[in-house]
């Protein structure tokens, strides 16, 4: 669940204020959800995707600041820098691609490879069957793969 919120947010703070919020408000909403049929992990990515989409609201949507310290790690541990540099550069790449999915194609990477969430609890979430998430994972990963071999972050086979 981390991961996930990490990976929407771009932020270590924000990350972990919102994972704080969400097992806050699951905890305080646990009667309600003891009386329904969804998996936990389910129950507790809707929290998290809608205290995301409440501070996006807030933020609207403003550029990431970086601190130096943040790096600084990296350097001194004698990682070399034109990889760390190459590396930093594809994951940019691959979250720009992302971007170009759709709404739900994006999701469904999101939930299943990202968050690594189970083809069943994935179904649950995004309130489809698990065949159209299966099929709408296929079509995800065949356009994010085209995106990513127009911008030259991977080669063809």
């Amino acid at each position: 669940m981390a991961r996930f919120i990490s990976y929407k947010t771009g932020s270590p703070e924000d990350a972990q204020e919102i994972t704080q919020e969400t097992f806050f408000r699951a905890f305080r909403s646990l009667s309600s959800f003891q009386k329904s049929d969804t998996k936990f992990a389910t129950y507790l990515g809707r929290i998290a995707s809608n205290l995301i989409t409440d501070l996006w609201r807030k933020k609207g949507r403003s550029p990431q600041v970086s601190d130096i310290s943040d790096h600084q790690n990296h350097l001194m541990d004698g990682s070399d820098p034109s990889e760390e540099a190459i590396s930093h550069e594809q994951r940019e790449l691959i979250a720009s691609a992302l971007k170009e999915l759709s709404a739900e194609q994006r999701q469904v990477i999101e939930l299943r490879i990202i968050a690594g969430l189970p083809l069943k609890e994935t179904a649950t979430a995004m309130d489809k069957t698990e065949a159209a998430i299966k099929m709408l994972q296929q079509r995800a990963l065949k356009n994010l793969r085209n995106l990513l071999l127009v911008r030259g972050v991977m080669e063809s086979e």
